[in-house]
């Protein structure tokens, strides 16, 4: 990939609200951006999307060509419409970037997979590099997705162990955590997906790889929303690895890598 200037949202841009609590932001008084500069953006909703788009236009009313890295992609995990009731958020969250030139990261499913971005196997290979997978550990996929994903990264020594359980669509409550297997030989694991919210997946499949005789365990998430902290997590597992935003501070006792290291890999999709 060739060399691109990278560039934080909030380095470039400052934001301000009216009274009655409207967002408004403005470039800020800075040099002209080469042309394909990388601007790294942290989104959770549609007010983030929309000051993304807003941006955009602002620097192409100034002929500023960019690309845009939006490494979560807000309502990815809501990838269906679970019924008539159901909004479907990330339908229209699609529509709201079609102007963009934006590359994602490690996205849920097929549908945000849409949008040209980084693979899951990418995210792996810095973890790798990291020095997450040394002492041939086993690899434990939380559910069928991830399992999907894993084919692609794997290597052919490496067996990845399906772990199931189940989710409330309604409600989002967790039950019937299990592991497709008996015996795990006190030989280390690591759990591997894209998205750890309040981490009630991996907390819920730690006991159950305990029971099964794991030896340390070990977390790999490319999206470390952590919405609930990292406590609970450092409690069970010996390795936490996630990536962070431009300017955010990692949280305490997990090795974080900046998502420009893995905009760097550049493996494009």
């Amino acid at each position: 990939m060739t060399n691109r200037t990278y560039v934080a949202f909030d380095a470039l841009f400052e934001g301000y609200r009216y009274p009655a609590g409207e967002s408004h932001i403005r470039r800020r008084d800075l040099p002209r951006l080469e042309d394909g500069t990388v601007i790294e953006a942290k989104t959770t909703g549609f007010e983030g999307l929309m000051q993304v788009v807003t941006a955009n236009r602002i620097l192409r009313r100034r002929r500023e060509e960019v690309r845009w890295f939006l490494p979560y992609f807000p309502f990815a995990r809501h990838d269906r419409r679970n019924d008539a009731f159901d909004g479907f958020e990330l339908e229209l969250a699609l529509e709201i970037v079609r102007e963009l030139d934006v590359v994602i990261a490690d996205p849920h499913s097929d549908v945000a997979g849409q949008l040209c971005h980084i693979p899951q196997s990418a995210a792996v290979a810095c973890f790798r590099d990291a020095g997450l997978f040394e002492g041939d550990p086993w690899i434990i996929v939380p559910d069928v997705g991830a399992a999907k994903k894993a084919m692609s990264w794997k290597g052919p020594k490496e067996i990845a162990i399906q772990a199931m359980k189940k989710r409330d669509p309604m409600t989002g409550a967790l039950s019937g955590f299990r592991l497709l297997s008996t015996d795990l030989q006190e030989r280390p694991c690591v759990m591997v997906d894209d998205i750890c919210d309040g981490g009630g997946t991996f907390l819920g499949l730690a006991d159950e790889l305990v029971e099964k005789g794991a030896g340390s365990l070990s977390l790999a998430i490319t999206h470390g929303l952590f919405t609930r902290g990292v406590d609970r997590l450092r409690q069970r597992f010996d390795q936490i690895f996630t990536f962070h935003f431009a300017g955010e501070r990692p949280a305490e006792g997990v090795t974080s890598i900046p998502f420009e290291t893995l905009y760097a890999k550049g493996q494009w999709l």
